[in-house]
């Protein structure tokens, strides 16, 4: 019988501690509530360019309007070797195709998933997005065009599996 005691007593501390201050029901207006950035933080003060807003709309949750990403899944693309490169065919590759593995940039290891958005966007949406990464902060890689883009989606049009860090070092 003292056991039974013991546990309607643990059983009824548990369900109060659970349970909303105000009720024993935690109401709908206690859920969490997202806080994106505002129109004028999406718009930067001036119109933003196509690649700013193709960048925040579908790059930016996981890599951060900052560029910084995060720790531990997703590379910064703020200060990336990748974006500064004269070679502009690995972050195409990488963005038509996405990315898996294991990688260490800046003595940080990364271990994340980059979906392919070969099928999402076209030769011009992706040349916008990365020259808008390139010269975005602080990176001086420069323009991308959308005939590079062209160049690159013919090259691996037959591709079906996203790059790994030692298959992107392979020349196209």
């Amino acid at each position: 019988m003292r056991w039974l005691v013991t546990f309607l007593v643990a059983f009824v501390a548990m369900t109060f501690a659970a349970c909303n201050i105000r009720g024993f029901f935690i109401s709908q207006t206690d859920d969490p509530v997202w806080n994106g950035p505002t129109e004028e933080q999406q718009a930067g003060g001036e119109e933003q360019s196509l690649g700013a807003k193709l960048f925040n709309k579908n790059c930016a949750s996981c890599h951060q309007t900052t560029g910084k990403g995060i720790a531990g899944s997703i590379p910064p693309l703020a200060g990336s070797a990748l974006a500064n490169s004269e070679d502009v065919s690995k972050p195409i590759r990488i963005v038509l195709h996405g990315f898996r593995g294991a990688i260490i940039r800046n003595g940080v290891k990364y271990n994340g998933v980059m979906q392919p958005w070969h099928s999402v966007f076209n030769d011009e949406e992706i040349a916008a997005i990365l020259t808008y990464v390139r010269t975005s902060w602080g990176n001086t890689g420069g323009e991308v065009k959308p005939e590079d883009v062209a160049r690159v989606r013919e090259s691996t049009k037959n591709r079906t599996t996203q790059y790994t860090e030692a298959e992107l070092e392979q020349p196209l």
